[in-house]
């Protein structure tokens, strides 16, 4: 949100400026922000600690929304009330964000409207309450489809923000690769099914290694969710697997365009996605799966695929 306007002024603050970049909410002792909580609900909300991100001066607020003669929604009004100099900060000393701030604070919070938006959004694209004009349906669609990239932005920054935290360290389970290969594809079936894509699998035994099982699974479904995501339709995704030197292997290819050799490293740098826009991509899954194969002991690479596509392989410690 932004700014529109403040009485008295705050001193060296532009009118529109976005309300992030003036304050800092802080957590309370549950972990809540109630402002971040109200405001997409617009709801009234009080106790709200800002820390005021110029000279570090700590204010409660509490508000409300506001409503034109129209009886609409016009936004928020606050009303800051300053902390005393002296008061104890509830962090008890101990930096105010301390790594934490998108796991533990921010996606708690975003994560229960946004979940509300999609439910609704696809009640009414379903059509499930009447019946409703083709177009009407599409947008409704378009916004449960953007709620849920929000979603997952939010639940990729989590990973990133966990991944590098300092002592970091996945568990050291026994896993099979097989097992989670199958798991993660059927995740995807009904997305590979809504444009024709066949998963396959090449894999007929069990592939005992060693790492994190919800980690493995989430590298998984990265793959093949991007494999499917930019594979032709109506064409296939294959899985395949084996075991070498000691070290269990699962290899996701598809049928694309492929990765040119020169991107084949840059693919995996922290917000790059080649130029791909508008593909729902946040440019942090490679990333992410790459940095938790390498904390698992393993690797994630990538090459070219028989079929012409991009080919990833995941490999981990064999048990």
């Amino acid at each position: 949100g932004r700014l529109m306007a403040s009485a008295p002024p705050l001193a060296g603050v532009e009118a529109g400026a976005q309300i992030d970049t003036i304050f800092q909410p802080l957590a309370d002792e549950a972990g809540r922000l109630r402002m971040i909580e109200a405001m997409p609900e617009r709801q009234p909300f009080s106790g709200q600690r800002l820390r005021l991100r110029g000279d570090g001066n700590v204010f409660v607020a509490e508000g409300g929304p506001l409503v034109d003669a129209g009886g609409h929604f016009a936004g928020m009004m606050l009303r800051l009330t300053a902390e005393a100099p002296d008061a104890a900060d509830r962090t008890g000393g101990e930096p105010l964000l301390d790594g934490r701030f998108i796991g533990d604070m921010l996606a708690p919070a975003l994560r229960q409207p946004l979940s509300r938006i999609v439910a609704n959004a696809e009640t009414i694209g379903a059509r499930t309450v009447g019946p409703l004009r083709q177009n009407y349906a599409d947008y409704a669609r378009d916004i449960a489809d953007a709620a849920r990239h929000l979603v997952a932005l939010i639940d990729d920054l989590s990973d990133l923000e966990a991944l590098e935290r300092p002592g970091f360290a996945p568990a050291r389970d026994p896993v099979d690769l097989a097992d989670c290969a199958r798991r993660a594809a059927g995740l995807l079936a009904v997305r590979a099914t809504d444009r024709a894509i066949a998963i396959r699998h090449d894999i007929d035994r069990s592939i005992p290694a060693i790492g994190e099982y919800r980690r493995v699974l989430q590298i998984l479904v990265n793959l093949i969710g991007n494999a499917v995501r930019y594979a032709p339709d109506a064409s296939e995704v294959t899985i395949r697997g084996g075991s070498a030197d000691q070290m269990c292997w699962l290899s996701v290819s598809d049928a694309g365009s492929g990765i040119a050799p020169a991107d084949r490293e840059r693919v995996f740098a922290k917000f790059e996605r080649l130029g791909r826009d508008g593909d729902g991509g946040s440019g942090l899954g490679l990333y992410i799966a790459r940095r938790l194969a390498r904390a698992m002991d393993g690797e994630l690479s990538v090459d070219e695929a028989e079929e012409g596509g991009a080919r990833f392989t995941l490999h981990l410690p064999c048990r």
